[in-house]
């Protein structure tokens, strides 16, 4: 039931019935404000029925209502739209991943378009497209690089209308280290290229070091982790600051700082799919190899091809299917379908060619590489070399009974011997009794034996009980051991085989796969690579000594073989080696007898196959720098390297600050309280939420994140008394966003005691001990506010003011100014209004360095272009402090600012550990438009006859005759060209477009008794044609077969049409737009094509204050 009905302004009504509220099918509002609010607050509250009795849902429904009918909290602009209503869509924005392979492209524009259907943005990084001219292995081709692929997307999101509410919006973010990095900051160096894109440069902290340095840095290929080519940080620098000077783009985003922020690693850094591998996975790490289970939330560092890469440590991505890798060289590793292994593309004697490709887009056959440790000079860890060649040996011929190693040797070879004496000097070094007396012979059996106890001790130590096997803890042990335990067992069941022209090597023959395999891994580690030959002796009976002097017949297990070959053989001899003389003569003798190189290793395997092998949790890493790490001695790749999430969506609100004040102080009581109610508004979202995608679905309710941020902190700093320019505004940013976080967390943890932690809970930053759980992975971002900043009737986000007194077109035309509110307010309390005052006020935007107003009001009543950068810059900072998320502001820059006070700007945010930063330099735009296409006048021939130094135009007759031509502008704006001629020729041209009085139809009228001064007074028609053809503006149209770039360049031709002068066809440029006057593409005129208001440029995008409309949706 309704009892409640908001207090709005008549912008706000206008906004709503534009926009927000119910319409039947011909257009007209059935449903009231306050009607709309209950509808949303109704509809959300029934996510109460999931979690507890019914009468909740009732409780929660007033609860929402009021929050939101008192305008001290507002969602997203989709919950307000379609909560309750068909569509159910609500929420705000999506993140979409590319792969670089045309089906994951082209899958995101299929996705692209399902979202803005369903009245959604979306954001996308392209760093993992290869670069422009780089190889297609499929076709042999060149690629043509994510600029291209940016500019379909583009192209589809022209396309598509969303439903008539709002329209699609882009953002597309590319690293910094990408090869094609300088063709995406100059993308929109040109009028119209990308308009349904907002560009940003994800920067890397290596970057900015270099930056520092003045040092240049790599260029990465994402398809194979190749360098390609260096750059100049600072020079790449200044083209960024340049581009942003000029157009306002690119913005900046720091991924390092985005990342270090990620609450839920765990479902991936940034990219699409969730790379994962199982908790028994080998890692070689700095301390030796250890398992990834033993590596959760660990810091690390990991051992890639023998250099060492630091990481925070795994964590776990959930439970997933995997499937077990096998390769015909005996490795082997389980892992999900999307885990990238680096494939060989090119393999030639003195070449190696590789990309990422996923485990699901390989085949057997396919080779890929494994780790090249031979630079790698060892490691520290637990048990010495003694006691690993004891273990070795005993793997090799020990038993055991009764609880008693025994060690068995036999004959009387050199080699034996050696080997005895080798195990009596190290066993003498563990404890042992006085009257230890070493091996022993067995009678007329020619064997030796050796007991101690220690061994059992050590045995026990080390995990082994009464088997044989390798276990982890010898896997984890030093690199001293490794020697001694491979020596030790080499020594007992190796051999030395072959020769120089047969090839020679040194084999393993064991029954127990599973150590072999082990033994396969710590030689790598060593580097030494190996091959591993199943079955090459099969079960079978086999008659052997019974150990009582007779015969038995025994069964034998099948037998494996490991064969170490090529140049590994003078690693396997410098670094482990035979305590056996025999055979280290026969090794060394072999390797005296190549009398050419031999053979290296590349360190590349062949794929056998790729089963599925059930579902398991599963475990991510991030190796900054190098995104590759060891896996069983596979190269795999780490996490993604996109700043967002895959299939992330936005689900945002915002509490109104300027609500927040009482008695001039802030009302912080309230504001907890409004805070507490949206966050269990905002998680109820989640449940009633209807996905676009199935994907977007799982990834959504696994983290449960939500965004709180606010709007109107302008107001709540001018009912302080606190200027926006000053400490007392950063203390007071940081004191509120800093409840607001508190608070926040509190309703989540209180959630999560009443609902569960969200799903992904386990193993992310925010599982920590004696913390509580909590039901969101996030809870606040202070996002753009757009639209809803206008229907609370307040300033956008925490962007001041941007003007005092606002110029509204009321219905009979008359335009009138409009002033803040609480500027209003105390102008009349304190004796100084006037309606001159606000014409004043009205044409300058500002009131500071105006004497009719008070030193202390000026203060407190800035508006955007008043501050400085730095100001904008340190309240960003200050709120960033305690966001969860990013923070959406606009840093304004006065027309007359440089390059380099952008350049400080930047550098600025980094420094006050902002996630990234935009910028607007007043009119750099428009000027960009208004200088463009502007041609000089021609020369006159010397020879030419003078005119008259002084034109008088010819009197206008009363009747002349002529036509009217009809264009639709892709700026959304009709222009309708009348062209007369009276007996003499050409007279006039008149043209309307825009609202009448506004800026628009202002500067149309203009052009158009300009073109008709100089018709009547005898200029040339072909001369004023050319001075008009060719002036461009951001958004060309098709019309009459031609391309018109401008309005003016539109009049050119109309009057060559009604001349009949033949103009050529444009060139080709599928940049125009169709002309059909129904979409609204980015427009830099600084008039609002719907209601003639003048346009701000706030939190990133040109917004009507008066209609409410939005170039970005």
């Amino acid at each position: 039931m309704i009892t409640l009905e908001p207090t709005l302004t008549a912008n706000a009504l206008t906004v709503l019935k534009k926009r927000y509220l119910r319409k039947d099918e011909h257009g007209n509002p059935v449903e009231t404000p306050a009607d709309m609010f209950w509808r949303v607050a109704s509809n959300v509250a029934q996510a109460e029925r999931l979690y507890g009795p019914e009468d909740q849902v009732e409780f929660w429904a007033k609860a929402f209502h009021e929050l939101m009918v008192s305008l001290d909290f507002l969602p997203n602009s989709p919950t307000l739209m379609n909560a309750g209503r068909r569509l159910q869509q609500l929420s705000a924005c999506f993140v979409l991943p590319i792969e670089d392979s045309m089906i994951s492209i082209f899958e995101g524009i299929k996705n692209t378009a399902l979202i803005h259907q369903s009245g959604g943005g979306t954001g996308f990084s392209f760093s993992r497209l290869r670069p422009k001219n780089d190889v297609v292995q499929s076709t042999k081709g060149v690629s043509s690089g994510p600029v291209s692929f940016m500019k379909v997307f583009d192209a589809a999101t022209e396309a598509i209308k969303q439903g008539g509410t709002r329209r699609g919006a882009n953002m597309a973010i590319l690293r910094v280290d990408h090869p094609d990095i300088l063709e995406f900051i100059t993308a929109k160096d040109k009028d119209g290229i990308l308009p349904n894109f907002n560009l940003s440069v994800g920067i890397t902290r290596e970057f900015m070091q270099a930056l520092a340095d003045d040092a240049d840095y790599p260029l990465i290929n994402p398809r194979n982790r190749q360098e390609t080519g260096r750059l100049k940080a600072r020079e790449v620098f200044d083209l960024i600051t340049q581009m942003a000077w000029k157009n306002g783009e690119p913005g900046v985003i720091f991924l390092d700082r985005i990342n270090e922020a990620n609450p839920t690693p765990h479902l991936g850094e940034i990219e699409s799919t969730n790379p994962c591998i199982t908790g028994d996975t080998w890692i070689m790490t700095a301390d030796g190899a250890r398992q990834v289970k033993d590596l959760v939330g660990r810091p690390f560092i990991a051992i890639v091809n023998g250099a060492e890469w630091p990481s925070e440590g795994f964590f776990s991505t959930g439970t997933k299917p995997v499937y077990r890798l096998t390769t015909l060289e005996g490795f082997s590793l389980r892992l999900t379908a999307e885990h990238p292994l680096m494939r060989v593309t090119s393999l030639t004697r003195y070449r190696l060619e590789t990309e990422w490709t996923e485990v699901q887009h390989l085949r057997p056959g396919d080779k890929i590489v494994i780790h090249n440790h031979r630079s790698l000079l060892g490691w520290e860890g637990p048990h010495t070399e003694e006691e690993g060649y004891l273990m070795g040996f005993y793997l090799g011929d020990g038993t055991t009974k009764q609880g008693r190693i025994t060690l068995s040797s036999w004959g009387e070879t050199e080699g034996a011997k050696a080997v005895r004496d080798e195990v009596y000097r190290y066993a003498q070094k563990l404890p042992h009794r006085a009257d230890f007396a070493g091996w022993t012979a067995v009678r007329g059996r020619g064997e030796y034996r050796l007991t101690l106890t220690a061994l059992r001790q050590l045995a026990d130590e080390l995990g082994l009980g009464n088997g044989k096997a390798i276990t982890p803890q010898m896997e984890q042990a030093s690199a001293d051991f490794y020697r001694g335990l491979l020596r030790g067992l080499f020594d007992s069941d190796g051999s030395v085989q072959g020769s120089q022209e047969k090839g020679g090597s040194v084999r393993l023959a064991q029954s127990d796969l599973e150590m072999l395999r082990a033994v396969q891994r710590m030689l790598l580690r060593l580097g030494i690579a190996s091959t591993i030959y199943q079955n090459r002796r099969q079960e079978t009976s086999r008659e052997m000594p019974d150990g009582k002097g007779g015969t038995q017949e025994y069964l034998t297990k099948a037998q494996h073989e490991l064969v170490i070959a090529n140049d590994n053989l003078r690693y396997f001899y410098e670094r482990v080696g035979f305590s056996d003389t025999d055979k280290a003569r026969k090794l060394a003798q072999l390797l005296d007898a190549y009398q050419r190189e031999i053979n290296r290793e590349r360190f590349v395997v062949t794929i056998a196959e790729i089963v599925a092998d059930g579902a398991e949790t599963v475990y991510d890493v991030r190796i900054p720098g190098i995104n590759a790490f060891d896996a069983n001695g596979l190269v795999v790749h780490n996490c993604g390297e996109q700043p967002l999430l895959p299939y992330e969506s936005c689900n945002l609100g915002s509490i109104n600050l300027a609500h927040m004040v009482a008695n001039g102080s802030v009302d912080w009581a309230k504001l907890r309280q409004a805070v507490k109610v949206a966050i269990r508004f905002l998680d109820d979202v989640i449940d009633m939420n209807r996905y676009p995608l199935p994907q977007i679905e799982d990834m959504t309710k696994a983290n449960r994140k939500v965004g709180l941020g606010v709007m109107g902190f302008a107001e709540m700093l001018i009912q302080l008394g606190i200027p926006y320019d000053s400490e007392q505004a950063v203390e007071t940013a940081e004191a509120v966003m800093r409840t607001i976080q508190e608070t926040a967390w509190e309703a989540s943890a209180a959630l999560a005691k009443e609902r569960g932690a969200f799903p992904s809970f386990k193993g992310s930053r925010l599982d920590r001990p004696g913390a509580p759980p909590v039901r969101n992975a996030t809870v606040t971002t202070i996002a753009p506010t757009g639209t809803i900043s206008i229907i609370a009737g307040c300033s956008s986000g925490i962007e001041p003011l941007f003007a005092l007194v606002y110029t509204r077109n009321v219905l009979d035309n008359t335009a009138l100014p409009e002033a803040n509110p609480l500027f209003e307010r105390i102008a009349h309390e304190r004796g100084f209004y006037s309606a001159e005052l606000m014409e004043a006020i009205a044409q300058r935007g500002g009131v500071r360095g105006l004497d009719s107003v008070p030193e202390d009001v000026q203060r407190i009543f800035p508006t955007a272009h008043d501050i400085s950068p730095e100001w904008h810059v340190r309240i960003q900072a200050a709120f960033q402090r305690y966001t969860d998320n990013a923070v959406s502001k606009t840093i304004n820059f006065p027309h007359d600012a440089t390059v380099e006070d952008v350049r400080k700007a930047y550098l600025m945010a980094y420094e006050l550990g902002c996630k990234g930063i935009t910028v607007y330099r007043d009119g750099s735009r428009s000027t960009q438009v208004l200088t463009k296409g502007r041609g000089d006048k021609p020369a006159q021939s010397k020879d030419a006859p003078s005119e008259p130094s002084v034109r008088v135009p010819r009197t206008r007759p009363v009747v002349t005759h002529g036509i009217t031509e009809k264009v639709a502008l892709g700026c959304n704006r009709t222009l309708y060209i009348t062209i007369n001629e009276d007996d003499k020729g050409l007279c006039e041209v008149f043209l309307q477009m825009g609202k009448s009085g506004g800026c628009t139809a202002s500067q149309s009228e203009a052009i158009g008794r300009l073109i008709s001064l100089s018709l009547r007074s005898g200029i040339e028609p072909k001369a004023i044609i050319k001075q008009l053809k060719g002036i461009r503006c951001p958004f060309p149209v098709w019309h009459n077969g031609n391309v018109a770039f401008s309005c003016s360049d539109a009049i050119g031709r109309a009057l060559e049409h009604y001349l009949g002068i033949q103009s050529p066809h444009s060139p080709q440029a599928p940049e125009a737009h169709a002309g059909t006057g129904e979409k609204n593409p980015l427009d830099f005129s600084p008039e609002c094509p719907e209601c003639g208001g003048i346009l701000e440029f706030v939190e990133g995008c040109m917004t009507c204050r008066t209609c409410g409309y939005s170039q970005c949706g």
